[in-house]
């Protein structure tokens, strides 16, 4: 009598479909509890086996704080006194391939919107040595600042990270990962913020 007959293979194939069904069903089980605590119907979906969540939109309570900043010259600055109508704070680091990649896309929402009452503040929570000559090396012509300790509500997963705030200093908007800021929707975006 052989180990390896059709009843040991049909076993297996039969073990395998109920582990992946067990398995389907724990996640939309989870995601349906997930989705429960985190914001009710629409706000997560199960798509190609993996989590999606709706982002966290901001509240009216995410009112930005202020965040005492160093530019490359070691002249302080504190975001909550930046007098602009809105304004754009960038998270980034040398290292960061993505947050290189968009940043002259920065530089030409930048441009584009020179005329307009905006603000500029790109961050990096690298040291001067590290950032001024990189900075230079790329010749980008944006506001870049240096802060050691990020306040909660600029805090994120990931970098890049770009929150725009309103003239209230209330965080309209927040983004994680690289962008194509120079795009039409965007300028259209600033647009309306700044009327």
């Amino acid at each position: 009598m052989s180990f390896f007959n059709k009843h040991f293979f049909v076993g297996m194939l039969a073990g395998a479909v109920a582990l992946v069904a067990i398995g389907t069903i724990g996640i939309l089980l989870l995601a349906a509890a997930i989705q429960k605590m985190v914001g009710g119907a629409g706000s997560m979906a199960v798509v190609d086996g993996g989590v999606l969540m709706a982002p966290p939109f901001p509240t009216e309570t995410d009112s930005a704080i202020g965040w005492q900043l160093q530019d490359l010259d070691g002249n302080e600055t504190d975001l909550a006194e930046i007098s602009a109508k809105v304004v754009f704070v960038n998270r980034w680091a040398t290292w960061c391939a993505p947050c290189i990649t968009e940043m002259p896309s920065i530089e030409k929402l930048a441009a584009e919107l020179a005329d307009d009452d905006i603000a500029f503040v790109i961050v990096s929570d690298e040291s001067v040595e590290t950032v001024a000559p990189f900075v230079a090396d790329k010749g980008w012509d944006l506001p870049i600042y240096l802060a050691k300790q990020v306040p909660p509500i600029y805090q994120s997963r990931g970098i890049p990270t770009t929150f725009v705030l309103d003239e209230t200093r209330r965080v309209v908007f927040a983004h994680v990962g690289s962008a194509l800021w120079d795009a039409p929707t965007s300028l259209d975006y600033f647009d309306g913020l700044l009327r």
